[in-house]
């Protein structure tokens, strides 16, 4: 009996996407932490403790129109920021420590996925995620407000109304690379979301203790910056202590620094390094 060689067959198929295995990541992201018990508890605690309250005060409470410095009273307390913080931590603690620790990380790179294409899809799932403490809450106050305004000054108010919205992008987006970074330095969720507690509570001590010296040190600690550029945005001024350049440095290197960071990080262990 003769032994039939084996012989390659080329695909005849179409291929997938590039776009559409980031859409399936993202998705997957999407639908496991809507699933998370820890995600949706904190989920209405903020929706509880940070918007409620302003939802109810501007619906009891006449007024002519969306006020910018309202908004930013609501936004720019601390409370909205820190919040967010937290969500962000338990949100992206798993998203890449999970995948190293059940080598599921190694599935991922065996087909042709590019690093920039993993994280895209896991940082669109968790800005998605983000976006229902971040974005929509501030939104729909800003809008019941605009609905309820008795003055007719409504192009003022839906100005007032997109510079919320913005505030609630920029602080969805400054939590979540961070938050990866984080995740893709260990195998254990519970360290990664510690850590990225952790990281911005040692920013906001650092800047506690030279502020004592010298107010402008607030700007180092990331809920001040956040609080400030709120301000900034939603009324166009800052403290006069604070520098702006400064501030946008702060609030940008937060940003930019984690996301090289960790697709770096990540390219080195795709090729073995």
């Amino acid at each position: 009996m003769g032994i039939s060689p084996i012989e390659y067959r080329p695909w005849k198929g179409a291929r997938t996407a590039q776009r559409l295995r980031l859409y399936v990541i993202a998705r997957s992201v999407w639908g496991h932490k809507l699933k998370s018990p820890g995600v949706l508890a904190l989920l209405i605690l903020g929706f509880l403790f940070v918007h409620t309250l302003s939802l109810i005060f501007i619906i009891l409470v006449p007024h002519e129109r969306v006020e910018a410095s309202d908004m930013a009273d609501y936004l720019g307390s601390g409370l909205f920021a820190t919040f967010a913080m937290l969500f962000a931590a338990v949100v992206t603690s798993d998203l890449i420590s999970e995948d190293l620790a059940n080598n599921s990380f190694v599935l991922y790179f065996s087909r042709a996925l590019k690093v920039r294409d993993y994280l895209a899809g896991k940082a669109a799932g968790a800005l998605l995620v983000m976006s229902l403490l971040c974005v929509f809450p501030p939104f729909i106050v800003a809008l019941v407000s605009m609905a309820t305004q008795s003055g007719g000054d409504y192009l003022y108010s839906f100005g007032v109304l997109g510079k919320t919205v913005l505030v609630g992008v920029l602080v969805m987006v400054f939590f979540v690379p961070f938050g990866l970074m984080i995740s893709s330095f260990t195998k254990r969720k519970s360290y990664a979301a510690v850590g990225t507690f952790m990281s911005f509570f040692v920013l906001a001590l650092v800047a506690g203790i030279f502020s004592d010296f010298e107010r402008a040190w607030n700007v180092v600690s990331p809920i001040n910056a956040l609080s400030y550029f709120f301000g900034w945005i939603l009324e166009g001024e800052v403290p006069t202590y604070v520098d702006e350049a400064a501030l946008v440095m702060i609030v940008a290197s937060l940003i930019v620094v984690p996301a090289a960071l960790v697709y770096f990080r990540l390219s080195r262990e795709v090729v073995g390094k």
